[in-house]
């Protein structure tokens, strides 16, 4: 796709009805608040149970834009404080997990689901209150991750298929042949977890959440009814977990890659920890303060985005001009977020190189670049629920100091400050002409992402 988009330019005809774009400024006046686009069909692929819709495959922007009014407040303001209390517990335990098996002579171990177990733990505490335990237990916990290894390629095949998608999504086929909550194994059992817990908490009490905060409770709290809550949930968890995971394991073997990077990250970090600027355990806003660091992130996740096509928008009745040429009403626009990252017109000649100093200054261009980059959590009523987690767990995981007893008490205080991942270890790619597997879709998948780590006992 993204060659056949540079061929052709930016307005890629792909079917009778659909165009694909990488035009930023386009994008953002889909995206703008003000916006006379809808969400075009091709998100109801993506739901998975046949009683209704979430407020992601919800197409109908009345009742998009209501929902989404009440699920938003559980991710911002006083909630975001509560929610980096969590994200701070997960990002300590990935660290146990990676030294445990260090010290069991496992060094070259695979990171890529070790990231995935923690990003699950993580979104199932954060949701429900209850982690899943696939960290501690290194076990993927119910099949969640075999589930979507399974259901990624299918949604995106009869996604794009106008017949199909009609067929597998409609609610008589979803009721007859669609996963459901009393299945052993797969996309039903992972709804009769939710579906469980949904209907325990609304039970057990009358409506009300318990003590230890999660986004279910501040649902209840909200006044989301129960079906609601769980529907939103099934996709929460996925659309919480893989987006995050692709941003995080993309950037590491990026780093791992460029040593020069790696470096420069390296010694920033140090730096901060000398220079007394990084609290324990590091802040959020600490973390912007960061400036490699934050280039290192921008450029992390231009050049893996974590998402890679579709997401389309429906051209408003009366049509519209884009880039130039004339799109009659009912037009499905995909995006090619692929070609969007890699844009020479916005990046420059070297828009294929991971190279994050182009994010370092003041210069307009850079706040430019950043604005396009964002462009991946959308924007208006379509923004992305999630997106204030997303930006501080990977604000974080990187460099975040806690009070930590390193292994080596001879070496470290035992009241001495222990960074997490690159302030923590080194990392190595174990097989370096084939560092993963993976698979591009509407999102990505990756296999066998090995890493040789070790301790870095110079950081201080």
């Amino acid at each position: 796709m993204a060659a056949e988009q540079k061929k052709y330019g930016k307005v890629l005809r792909i079917a009778p009805d659909a165009i694909t774009i990488f035009d930023p400024e386009t994008l953002m006046r889909i995206n703008s608040a003000r916006s006379s686009y809808d969400k075009a069909i091709w998100y109801e692929s993506a739901r998975i149970d046949y009683r209704g819709n979430s407020v992601i495959t919800e197409v109908n922007t009345t009742k998009h834009d209501k929902r989404k009014a009440k699920l938003a407040p559980a991710f911002a303001g006083k909630n975001l404080a509560l929610l980096e209390t969590k994200v701070d517990k997960w990002l300590a335990a990935l660290v146990d997990s990676i030294r445990s098996k260090i010290a069991k002579g496992e060094e070259t171990m695979n990171i890529g689901v070790l990231i995935q177990y923690f990003q699950v733990d993580l979104i199932s505490e954060l949701s429900i209150g209850q982690p899943w335990g696939d960290l501690k237990e290194d076990k993927d916990h119910f099949g969640y991750m075999k589930m979507t290894e399974d259901i990624i390629p299918n949604i995106q095949s009869y996604g794009l298929l106008p017949a199909f998608r009609v067929i597998f999504t409609s609610p008589w086929f979803m009721k007859l042949f669609g996963p459901k909550t009393t299945d052993t194994d797969g996309v039903g059992l992972f709804m009769r977890i939710l579906q469980d817990e949904v209907e325990s908490r609304f039970k057990d009490n009358s409506g009300k959440p318990k003590e230890d905060w999660d986004i279910l409770g501040e649902w209840m709290n909200n006044g989301v009814p129960a079906n609601e809550c769980q529907l939103d949930l099934s996709l929460l968890v996925p659309a919480g977990s893989e987006t995050s995971v692709m941003m995080i394991r993309g950037t590491l073997l990026l780093l791992m890659s460029s040593p020069v990077a790696y470096w420069k990250l390296k010694q920033e970090i140090k730096g901060a920890i000398a220079a007394g600027h990084i609290s324990n355990p590091m802040t959020n806003e600490e973390s912007k303060n960061l400036e490699y660091t934050q280039a290192v992130l921008r450029e992390g996740m231009r050049m893996m985005v974590p998402i890679n096509f579709g997401f389309p928008k429906k051209v408003p009745d009366s049509g519209d001009t884009i880039c130039g040429k004339f799109i009659p009403g009912g037009t499905d626009v995909y995006v090619n977020f692929h070609s969007l990252m890699r844009s020479e017109e916005v990046f420059g000649s070297d828009a294929e190189t991971f190279r994050p100093e182009r994010f370092l200054g003041n210069d307009p261009n850079v706040a430019y670049m950043s604005k396009v980059v964002d462009l991946v959590f959308g924007g208006g009523r379509f923004m992305c629920l999630g997106k204030a987690v997303a930006n501080m767990e990977i604000n974080k995981i990187f460099v975040e100091v806690r009070n930590r007893p390193h292994p080596n008490s001879n070496n470290y205080p035992l009241n001495g400050q222990f960074g997490l991942l690159f302030r923590n270890f080194d990392f190595q790619i174990a097989t370096p002409e084939k560092p993963w597997r993976r698979e591009a879709y509407s999102t990505y998948l990756v296999r066998d992402f090995l890493a040789r780590v070790t301790e870095d006992t110079t950081m201080g």
